[in-house]
């Protein structure tokens, strides 16, 4: 075996992964910042919390629909951040993906910043149209 060939292929594998490491999304332990999830007569937030990637910050989580024949389950997630001072700062509005079998629907929603610490982030499953604003 050739000497440059064996180092171009550990140089290779020592390239590859380094790189996929950046690809890592981290979990983001946000102090103060408290995540409700709360459930309606659609579906219920089975998890969220915050993440960072190579972009920014983003809210990941997932929602499981009331009934369990609901199969795919339309609406979306609605968002609602209130700040420390008890004024409602921000709402959003993001889909929620259908993969086939699965009872657990995906969502992330991307974050200019993290929130404040004393904020508080509600998500929930709204079964209507998307629209602006936070409707439950």
């Amino acid at each position: 075996m050739d000497i440059s060939l064996g180092l171009r292929s550990l140089l290779f594998v020592g390239g590859f992964v380094i790189s996929s490491c950046a690809l890592i999304d981290t979990y983001v332990d946000a102090p103060g910042v408290d995540i409700e999830r709360i459930a309606t007569t659609t579906g219920s937030i089975a998890s969220a919390s915050f993440m960072e990637d190579r972009y920014g910050f983003y809210l990941r989580g997932s929602v499981r629909p009331r009934s369990i024949n609901k199969m795919p389950l339309s609406g979306h997630i609605d968002i609602a951040i209130t700040g420390p001072d008890g004024a409602s700062t921000k709402c959003m509005t993001t889909r929620h993906r259908n993969p086939p079998r699965k009872v657990r629907r995906p969502f992330f929603v991307r974050f200019e910043k993290l929130p404040e610490p004393g904020s508080v982030v509600r998500v929930w499953h709204h079964g209507g149209a998307i629209h602006n604003g936070c409707v439950t």
